[in-house]
């Protein structure tokens, strides 16, 4: 049984069974890992308010079979915003599972102390290795796209996007 004790921005959360739930992070040390909330929906639970998303947080993560979030400690909350919910959905999606980013990690910690603006969608982009500027089409191959497709992993410009 391995024990972490490191930062954390919560991601995202989902509900499992009646009192259980699945946190998203993304950690300093260790990139995007999901735990197991244990009781996390029950009314008593010390760890519902701290395990929100867009928290960011110092987290106790035991891993015996698979990771279990054990302790948490909210210390700031990024302020909500479209931006912010898309590069958080980005990152859960699309970022390799135990494998640390410095460099995706900053940008996290820099959106939780100051709103997130239109251009911090295209450096996460960049950061996970998908550099809007270089991008094309990926029907038309067309040199300007303006949408990206977490689903596809690809870009496309606004007439193909549409089709």
């Amino acid at each position: 049984m391995l024990e972490y004790i490191t930062e954390a921005v919560i991601l995202d959360k989902i509900d499992l069974k009646e009192q259980d739930s699945k946190a998203f992070l993304f950690t300093k040390d260790f990139g995007r890992i999901s735990a197991k909330i244990t009781s996390g929906r029950k009314i008593t639970s010390k760890l519902a308010a701290h395990t929100e998303p867009l928290n960011f947080v110092t987290v106790r993560v035991v891993d015996k079979n698979s990771p279990q979030l054990i302790d948490a400690l909210a210390a700031k909350k990024a302020m909500p915003s479209k931006i912010i919910f898309k590069i958080f959905s980005l990152i859960k999606e699309i970022s390799p599972e135990g494998q640390p980013e410095p460099d995706l990690w900053n940008l996290l910690v820099e959106l939780i102390n100051r709103e997130a603006r239109e251009g911090d969608f295209n450096e996460a982009l960049k950061i996970l290795g998908f550099d809007p500027i270089r991008a094309k089409c990926n029907n038309c191959l067309n040199g300007s796209p303006d949408f990206f497709s977490i689903r596809d992993l690809a870009f496309y410009c606004r007439d193909c996007y549409i089709n």
